[in-house]
């Protein structure tokens, strides 16, 4: 099977023309890609603050929850290489530009972080996942991080569900939304009237 390079970035064509990619530079590949996807999605949201009180169901999160919880995951990465220890927190935000720019640059550091992490002690290096104070579980740090990229494009996907109710357009994340398609045959129509 052959993957156009263009799908997965440049580092993967490195890694394909090489072979030498570690599973750290995979990791710093992907989240790149991942994190531009959640970038969207964040500035997707309404500009009325307001509208992220929304949520589905009375046991579900709101939006602003969703966001307050999986924007933090950065941050709380990056500390972890110091510490050893993640500790589950949320963020604060009073606007959505502002929360696009928090992520922005909590990704950026993460990223710089990383760059000073062997490959033996991000295989090797266990990180503990505390909550209150509490230690919930242990894995190697390579496992962790992993385990809260996933978390974050979860969350993404919950919140991508959101939108419409919110009187907001579906971000593009893996591709044009319903919204885009529907301009896109729109335009076409239009150009051959």
């Amino acid at each position: 099977v052959a993957f156009p390079d263009a799908l997965f970035g440049p580092k993967f064509a490195d890694f394909r023309k090489n072979k030498m990619m570690t599973n750290k530079d995979f990791f710093i590949a992907q989240w790149t890609d991942e994190m531009k996807s959640t970038l969207s999605a964040i500035k997707g949201l309404p500009t009325d603050m307001s509208k992220l009180e929304y949520k589905p169901s009375a046991k579900a999160r709101s939006a602003m929850q969703l966001v307050q919880h999986f924007l933090s995951h950065p941050d709380s990465m990056y500390h972890s290489i110091a510490t050893g220890a993640i500790e589950e927190k949320d963020a604060r935000f009073d606007s959505a530009a502002a929360m696009a720019d928090y992520f922005n640059d909590k990704s950026a550091l993460l990223l710089d972080g990383l760059k000073g992490v062997s490959d033996a002690d991000w295989m090797e290096r266990n990180i503990d996942f505390m909550h209150g104070g509490h230690k919930v579980f242990t894995l190697p740090m390579y496992q962790m991080f992993w385990k809260f990229m996933f978390d974050i494009i979860h969350h993404r996907g919950q919140l991508s569900t959101y939108y419409r109710a919110m009187g907001v357009r579906n971000p593009s994340i893996y591709g044009p939304s319903a919204e885009d398609i529907e301009d896109m045959m729109a335009a076409r129509m239009a150009a051959n009237n």
